[in-house]
């Protein structure tokens, strides 16, 4: 079974393949991270946030974000 963030290649929804702006690797560990807004905060409503698809890569450690 694969973890979640187990290294990997990331295909977008157009089809083509992620590849890191910075040092032009394919592989990615994904997680899923909070939206924070100052409004929610404020409301102590965090929780209600939308997330966002993350992917770091595995060289450099670049975070690539994704609101999906």
């Amino acid at each position: 079974m694969r973890r979640m963030n187990e290294p990997q290649p990331v295909t977008l929804p157009h089809g083509a393949n992620l590849r890191c702006d910075t040092c032009q690797n394919e592989l990615f560990e994904q997680h899923r991270w909070k939206l924070q807004t100052t409004g929610m905060t404020f409301m102590n409503l965090d929780w209600a946030n939308r997330d966002a698809s993350c992917f770091v890569c595995t060289v450099c450690r670049r975070i690539h974000w994704f609101h999906l």
